[in-house]
């Protein structure tokens, strides 16, 4: 082999290992299918892809090589094991990655070992619940001692592994309502009914909720603002969350709630003995997104000038929400009462235009356009446009529209003149269109 072959076949290595641990969308199994020879390259290449044979005779050679620290990641090559994703990427390895980690754990590798450079802190433990999702492996380590602690329990909260291993963690934690205080935060924001109820029945309390940075928080107000079902709020409200506490905004989750036009919500607080209290600008929100034009008159009638009182921050943010939800009804509302089409807000500085290419809600998309939004508005987080937004939202594809039609949107907002240059449609981009829209953005730009 040439040293040039060699040292491409290293480099190429190195890329392999990174993507079995960091890439969730298959890159290392592409490199794998083209390049065999990757699998068996080295020790690490053996270790992520749960070569237990070649690990075995390796560790025999050296058995120091369970417990040393690569200088390049900062990692074991438990660490490695822990975190590699080829059990989804080719179950039939699961086996194998589970008996090369209980190898290194035999050779003496800490299953509480943190890792130290980019990777600071991180332990075996934390990457095979956050990195891996990879229940029989964090069974493993915790039959071998390993401890969890409140990150573990909060990342476990997003391993897409059905809870298991947050049972796990759940199982073996020493003190979880001492522990579970941001662990509550990763299933409030996915709307995990399920998870919230394994963490608040082992004894994590809502009354001591943190957000995902940790800071104290109410469960009940961030449980709304993520848009939360009536049951997980229900639980976090029957276990002690306060049904008064505001978020930091000021405003009670009975007012966000109403104002988001979440009526379900609502009274579900209400039950809970939540006082119901609303400044007349909440009502007149909580009224345009119901779509309910006689409460709206009401409080016109008492006061005209409301609407104007608005900030343009209360107008953004009842528009997107419409928006994004595709409430056309309500849009037409608050259009009509003078909200503006391109008002900005929210944490990204967006549009209601920008929050309806995404949800695919075509016809609150038609209406924005025929009431004067600007198709080519940029938002403040990614200075991407209405379209850009369309585009990501087809691949994602969130549930927050009833109906939602990605392909209409995109047509629309192209008819209005929106351009689709500058925006990735090459396979495997990370936020990548659906096939169909891709289609219709590549059909624009080739015209």
């Amino acid at each position: 082999m040439t040293e040039a072959r060699e040292a491409d076949l290293a480099r190429q290595a190195e890329e392999f290992c990174e993507a079995s641990i960091r890439d969730g969308r298959g890159r290392a199994a592409l490199m794998l299918a083209a390049h065999p020879e990757l699998a068996g390259y080295s020790f690490a290449t053996a270790v992520v892809v749960g070569d237990a044979g070649r690990v075995r005779a390796e560790l025999a050679r050296d058995p120091g090589l369970a417990t040393r620290v690569d200088a390049g990641t900062g990692w074991t090559a438990l660490h490695a094991v822990c975190a590699s994703r080829w059990h989804r990427l080719d179950p039939a390895r699961a086996d194998g990655l589970v008996a090369v980690a209980r190898l290194l754990l035999d050779a003496g590798a800490d299953p509480g070992a943190p890792g130290v450079g980019r990777r600071d802190g991180w332990t075996p433990l934390r990457c095979a619940v956050a990195g891996a999702a990879n229940p029989p492996i964090v069974a493993l380590l915790l039959e071998r001692g390993a401890v969890p602690d409140e990150e573990d329990l909060y990342l476990a909260g997003f391993g897409g592994d059905d809870h298991a291993s947050l049972r796990l963690l759940l199982d073996h934690a020493a003190d979880v309502a001492g522990l579970a205080r941001k662990a509550l935060a990763a299933p409030v924001s996915l709307d995990d009914a399920e998870g919230v109820r394994l963490l608040v029945e082992a004894g994590a309390d809502p009354r001591r909720y943190a957000d995902d940075e940790g800071v104290p928080a109410s469960a009940a107000h961030e449980a709304v603002r993520h848009d939360c079902s009536a049951e997980l709020l229900e639980l976090l409200l029957s276990h002690g969350a306060e049904p008064d506490r505001p978020g930091p905004d000021g405003r009670s989750p009975y007012a966000l709630a109403a104002v988001r036009g979440r009526a379900d919500l609502a009274e579900v607080l209400r039950r809970h003995g939540a006082s119901g209290a609303l400044t007349d600008a909440d009502r007149l929100v909580a009224a345009c997104q119901q779509a309910d034009r006689a409460a709206v008159g009401e409080l016109l009638a008492r006061d005209p000038g409301l609407p104007g009182r608005l900030g343009e921050q209360q107008q953004a943010a009842a528009l997107i929400r419409a928006a994004e939800t595709g409430r056309t009804a309500a849009l037409a509302l608050m259009l009509g009462l003078g909200f503006p089409a391109d008002a900005r807000g929210g944490e990204r500085g967006s549009t209601a235009l920008h929050a309806a290419a995404y949800s695919g809600s075509a016809d609150a998309v038609r209406l924005l356009l025929d009431r004067g939004a600007d198709p080519e508005a940029r938002d403040a987080a990614w200075d991407s446009t209405p379209l850009d937004w369309a585009a990501v939202g087809s691949g994602q594809r969130p549930a927050t529209s009833p109906g939602p039609d990605w392909v209409a949107t995109a047509q629309a907002l192209l008819e209005a003149g929106a351009s689709a240059e500058g925006i990735g449609l090459s396979p495997g981009e990370p936020k990548g269109p659906s096939p169909d829209v891709a289609a219709v953005l590549r059909a624009a730009v080739n015209r």
